[in-house]
């Protein structure tokens, strides 16, 4: 069922997808054509996956555009803070990447999913300014390996930060997000314990922190000890913190 109700677009997948009985695990990225004829703001979004046993991660990005929602089960379509909104044109492609993995009862069985994705509408924000990302990416560095990394970027432009979205390619001890400003002043944005790569969450501030043109954004990523066979889903490849922010 729907978590949240019942949403205002349902876009599902053109036809079902097949996880053969010969394969337990399995990553396949959609195109969604949403039909829309005018411009709509999104607030939220959900996911209501064809067979629940093997759905255990979706993304859904607009085409060439901002990630609207990185879903696990359970999740909750949690609505964008302080009005802020995503900007959905009118004809505009979704792209759905799900990651599939077999419970252990389908292991010898090919499994039909038919994913659909649930957009819930909103009126257009008063700024009319859309959500924006800024993406910073460290590097991918050796599983198990303990030596904390630092990374960062800058933005471009005053900034009211919304939420943080962080990618890792292995369970990290602690991550640690804040901005540094031209005087110095370090303002603190995010801290995680035990991030790990099967948990690709978005994580909503619960109010929204301003921050100047140039602040720097500053990421500490320390990896914690442990045997690779001991993580469920494979390491990714990408060491990434992106930023959701409205420009100001």
């Amino acid at each position: 069922q729907w978590r949240s109700g019942k949403p205002d677009l349902l876009v599902p997948t053109a036809e079902e997808h097949t996880v053969p009985a010969s394969t337990m695990e399995e990553d396949h990225e959609f195109t969604l054509a949403t039909g829309l004829t005018e411009t709509r703001w999104i607030k939220a979004v959900d996911v209501l996956p064809g067979a629940p046993s093997m759905v255990r991660e979706a993304t859904v990005r607009v085409e060439n555009g901002p990630v609207l929602v990185a879903w696990v089960p359970g999740h909750d379509a949690i609505a964008a803070p302080s009005g802020a909104a995503f900007k959905l044109p009118a004809g505009a492609t979704l792209k759905l990447a799900i990651r599939y993995r077999k419970h252990y009862l389908d292991e010898q069985n090919a499994v039909k999913d038919r994913t659909t994705v649930g957009l819930y509408f909103t009126d257009e924000p008063v700024s009319g300014r859309e959500i924006e990302s800024l993406a910073i990416n460290g590097k991918v560095g050796d599983e198990g390996g303990a030596d904390p990394q630092t990374f960062g970027g800058s933005l471009a432009t005053a900034a009211r930060v919304l939420a943080f979205r962080p990618l890792v390619d292995q369970t990290y001890s602690s991550i640690d997000v804040h901005a540094v400003l031209a005087n110095g002043r370090k303002v603190p944005l995010l801290l995680l314990r035990a991030q790990r790569p099967e948990w690709p969450r978005r994580y909503w501030l619960a109010e929204p922190i301003e921050l100047p043109k140039g602040a720097k954004i500053e990421a500490v990523a320390t990896p914690t000890t442990v045997n690779p066979d001991d993580i469920p889903s494979p390491r990714r490849e990408k060491l990434q913190i992106a930023l959701d922010y409205v420009p100001q």
